[in-house]
């Protein structure tokens, strides 16, 4: 899985080029595959946009694109919007022709800019705890000063889908949170199923520390399984940030659908 790619053809040569080595059977990218070139304080859907002045032509990186499994990101959507429908050649409206969620193997794939996300850090709270990924669980607490050093865009849990595990991109980081929800009520076991907040419900964001190259497990038994009525279906939520594609270090994910583990991943210029 990748996200963010803004267009960088590059880019995306870099990581197929590091997924086939690694075995990887379908490719995923969850949204911003596309790079829109207005910015958002111009955008204006009722003005006529030359397509070469929303979108940069580029039928080989289109081409390469469309046979790739894709969600729909804010750039996507802003393309969309911008251009009118006589304006899109066949090869880019395929791309624009996209779900905005998708299930993937048991997870929810998504781009992320459905999600608010609010500035914090990484605090460690409490002993060290072995994680699913044997990583050490941190808590995102905003204003506090991290052990690791890490600055974080921590997810709004009234915003997340109530699923076991949800993939997103958007905010361009490497990360693992664990939604902790107080109430065991869920909407469905499905990870296609809608997000709903209960009243009066509340919940608990934890980051948890992750390496490069080192498994974490998804699918199996979290730290909070280990808490009372943890283990009933909808009491965790585990949300992993992709990383950016595109930049010196081209950051993808790879999902182990028989192990149920994903690994992060880089790819060097």
């Amino acid at each position: 899985m990748l996200a963010d790619l803004h267009g960088r053809p590059k880019a995306l040569r870099r990581i197929l080029a590091a997924a086939a080595a690694a075995g990887a059977d379908e490719i995923v990218c969850l949204g911003d595959y596309l790079e829109a070139k207005v910015p958002r304080r111009l955008h204006d859907p009722s003005r006529f946009w030359p397509l070469d002045r929303v979108v940069d032509p580029d039928p080989v990186l289109w081409s390469r694109l469309a046979g790739i499994r894709r969600v729909l990101g804010n750039q996507e959507l802003r393309i969309r919007e911008l251009l009118r429908p006589e304006q899109v050649p066949p090869d880019l409206a395929v791309l624009l022709d996209a779900p905005e969620r998708d299930r993937l193997h048991g997870v929810l794939g998504l781009h992320g800019h459905q999600i608010r996300w609010t500035t914090g850090r990484a605090e460690p709270v409490g002993d060290p705890v072995e994680s699913a990924g044997g990583a050490i669980e941190l808590v995102g607490v905003a204003g506090q000063s991290p052990a690791d050093g890490r600055d974080l865009l921590v997810p709004v849990a009234a915003d997340v889908p109530r699923v076991p595990v949800v993939v997103v991109g958007h905010t361009h980081q490497e990360a693992v949170f664990e939604i902790v929800w107080s109430s065991v009520a869920s909407d469905s076991d499905a990870a296609d199923a809608p997000a709903t907040q209960l009243a009066g419900s509340t919940a608990t964001v934890r980051a948890l520390v992750v390496e490069p190259g080192r498994p974490v497990l998804v699918h199996g038994p979290s730290p909070v399984a280990r808490r009372p009525g943890a283990g009933l279906p909808g009491a965790s939520t585990l949300v992993v940030n992709i990383g950016c594609a595109r930049g010196k270090l081209s950051h993808w994910l790879l999902y182990d659908t028989d192990r149920g583990e994903m690994s992060f991943q880089r790819a060097v210029r």
